[in-house]
């Protein structure tokens, strides 16, 4: 039986897109002036693989923009933490593109599967993104690809 904590371990929606997956996480609400939000529950993976990287890319102005490469073998969820980004996508074999918006206020993940290039745009003046990975990033699987 799943106690109420461990219900926050679990997304409150998943909705398979074009080129990934969004996720809603549950964030926790009940203390005044706070919110706990469970990123990671070894228990609970919501991840199609298994966590070995994370980092995160802090932005210091509106219109930065990160990535324009695609991975053959890194695989990644992105959470932004703080502000809006706008993520490109194109899959590198069937050319399909997708754009998806996330922003922190919302508490999304997006899952990005190999041989999908991505951009992240930072919409606004500042904003931190949270990089949970298959393995750590390699020059070697870090293919530039213009978006």
């Amino acid at each position: 039986m799943i106690n109420s904590m461990d219900k926050l371990s679990l997304p409150l929606k998943t909705e398979q897109t074009k080129l990934g997956v969004k996720y809603w996480l549950n964030p926790r609400r009940t203390k005044p002036g706070r919110e706990l939000l469970v990123i990671y529950d070894q228990r609970f993976p919501f991840m199609k693989f298994e966590l070995r990287y994370s980092y995160y890319v802090r932005f210091f102005q509106e219109g930065n923009t990160a990535g324009n490469h695609y991975h053959r073998k890194k695989e990644e969820i992105l959470i932004p933490m703080q502000g809006t980004f706008e993520i490109h996508m194109e899959n590198i074999n069937s050319k399909e593109k997708e754009i998806m918006t996330l922003n922190a206020v919302d508490n999304t993940a997006f899952y990005i599967k190999t041989s999908v290039a991505h951009k992240v745009i930072s919409k606004e003046k500042s904003g931190v993104l949270l990089v949970m990975a298959s393995s750590p990033s390699r020059d070697e699987d870090e293919i530039k690809y213009h978006i």
